[in-house]
């Protein structure tokens, strides 16, 4: 019961910083650390979720899908922080490619997050055979943005 509770007040906290994420950072260092910080976040959890769908770690459904909502919210969170080019310097894996191609960058953070809320559904409910597929789509999406928009 006290995971549940950690857990929703995770959510409502993050979902509360989101709004104030949408305000102008102070510095382009601040973004890039807002960045990183978010993208740690759904690092951590994701690859929880992949120790269950690789057989490395035991499958709970509650902290599977945990994880999974923790990685809808996060997916929504990192891109108001990526700046206008010319500005985003200094410790960052971003490539210019975000700016080059920005339709292309926002089509696939667009896939993201609908594949993560699609995997977050999935969990509510499913055994961990039906989580495999969307768990592997939203991998594919990583997989994507980093070799396409990261250094």
């Amino acid at each position: 019961m006290k995971t549940i509770a950690k857990f929703t007040v995770f959510v409502v906290v993050g979902v509360l910083l989101a709004g104030a994420a949408t305000a102008q950072f102070a510095k382009p260092e601040d973004a890039i650390k807002y960045r990183k910080s978010v993208m740690s976040t759904i690092s951590k959890h994701f690859k929880s979720m992949g120790a269950a769908v690789q057989g490395k770690a035991a499958y709970d459904q509650k902290i599977f899908a945990a994880d999974a909502e923790v990685v809808k919210t996060q997916a929504t969170l990192p891109w108001n922080a990526f700046l206008e080019p010319g500005t985003d310097k200094g410790d960052t894996t971003m490539s210019s490619a975000v700016f080059e191609k920005k339709d292309d960058f926002m089509k696939t953070a667009e896939a993201f997050q609908t594949n993560t809320a699609l995997l977050a559904s999935a969990a509510q409910g499913a055994d961990l055979n039906g989580l495999k597929d969307p768990f592997n789509e939203v991998a594919q999406n990583c997989k994507a943005c980093h070799s396409a928009f990261r250094k």
